[in-house]
């Protein structure tokens, strides 16, 4: 159960870094995109969290 979480965390932590680097590039984030960014984050994050939980 740690090694699922210590995913999920990593996942979530990659998301905020890219969406951060992007950010700062000043690319006009708008809120539609911070929102399905975001979105899609946690589903990869869920999905790793979950894939990592059953496989060991």
């Amino acid at each position: 159960m740690t090694n699922a979480f210590i995913a999920f965390i990593s996942i979530v932590l990659l998301g905020i870094v890219i969406y951060v680097k992007v950010w700062w590039d000043g690319a006009g984030m708008s809120l539609r995109f911070t929102k399905w960014f975001f979105g899609i984050c946690l589903v990869a994050a869920a999905v790793v969290g979950i894939g990592t939980f059953f496989a060991g």
